[in-house]
């Protein structure tokens, strides 16, 4: 018998495995931002998840976007 996942493991999972075949970080954030099943801070905490699994040089350059967007 297998352990079922967490709502919060499940997706955390299943962003892995997005972001590992090339999927956008927007289809990302729209699951996150409609998954009724999860609070606010699981939300914020796969985000955060799911940002950390991109090209590092995708982070910086969309990092900075956003500091220049709010000066």
């Amino acid at each position: 018998m297998s352990a079922q996942l967490s709502p919060l493991n499940a997706y955390r999972d299943r962003f892995a495995e997005w972001v590992s075949r090339g999927r956008s970080f927007g289809d990302i954030e729209d699951v996150i931002d409609e998954a009724d099943d999860l609070t606010t801070d699981q939300k914020a905490a796969l985000w955060l998840f799911a940002f950390s699994l991109r090209d590092p040089a995708v982070q910086q350059l969309d990092a900075q976007a956003h500091l220049a967007a709010v000066q």
